[in-house]
């Protein structure tokens, strides 16, 4: 004897044709992400699949398959269990996605360095700077935290007037000791005050060492001139002459 029996057939619809224009087309793929499931047509199934792709890029391990299988458009169904998912160090959970961000790196602190270090070279006193996790700038910016001020600091009018200018705290590295404490201590601190600029000639000298310097010259040479004060015009015509016909005076400047 021959029985019919009626059982109910469950068919899933696209849920992009129906948010779309209602219509009613047979899903044949899902899109999971996260919690959420969508049922998709051939149609959306690739269309999607596409912007995922152009969006994150193809996965490593579906590279291999996409060449395997000519020019078909991947189908991407990502899900995840109920537990927090563990996201590697650099990437962020977006409802199941695992989408890798950029982290910019904060900027370090930064300092100036003015003027020789005693007991370090430039070199080994800028290194001794980073180390301590400061970067070593020209010229102040907004990151700049410290002026370090050496000997002969104050010829650098610049970074002088960068420091006022920021209102930077300056360390005194010409007292003993200090600048080895502060790398020993990982940490430049300053409370001192900042030394004040000197005009500095082409020859690289200061006004007040070129004029000790034209003081010296004079006496020795059978000049008059004053303990303080302006030197005389005809002096320093005299002196500049003799320069340029024995230019190794300035070179033993004290």
């Amino acid at each position: 004897m021959r029985k019919t029996v009626l059982v109910p057939v469950h068919k899933s619809y696209c849920d992009a044709h129906i948010a779309r224009d209602g219509s009613e087309v047979e899903a044949t793929a899902t899109l999971t992400l996260g919690r959420h499931t969508w049922d998709l047509c051939l149609e959306h199934d690739v269309t999607f699949g596409r912007y995922l792709t152009d969006a994150l890029g193809v996965p490593a391990e579906a590279e291999g398959a996409e060449r395997d299988s000519g020019s078909q458009a991947p189908t991407i169904s990502v899900a995840t269990d109920d537990d927090e998912p563990q996201h590697d160090q650099g990437s962020r959970a977006t409802d199941g996605v695992d989408t890798e961000v950029e982290r910019d790196e904060p900027k370090r602190p930064s300092a100036l360095v003015s003027g020789e270090v005693p007991g370090y070279s430039i070199d080994e006193a800028r290194e001794a700077v980073r180390n301590c996790g400061y970067e070593v700038v020209g010229r102040a910016d907004d990151s700049t935290v410290l002026i370090i001020c050496g000997e002969g600091a104050e010829r650098n009018t610049t970074k002088l007037a960068d420091a006022r200018e920021h209102d930077l705290p300056c360390m005194d590295a010409t007292v003993p000791g200090r600048f080895k404490t502060a790398v020993r201590a990982g940490e430049f601190t300053g409370g001192d005050s900042l030394p004040e600029p000197v005009k500095v000639g082409r020859s690289g000298l200061s006004e007040r060492e070129r004029n000790r310097l034209v003081r010296s010259w004079a006496r020795d040479n059978g000049f008059t001139v004053p303990e303080k004060g302006r030197i005389p015009m005809h002096v320093r015509h005299a002196y500049e002459l003799n320069r340029k016909t024995a230019p190794v005076e300035e070179a033993a400047a004290a």
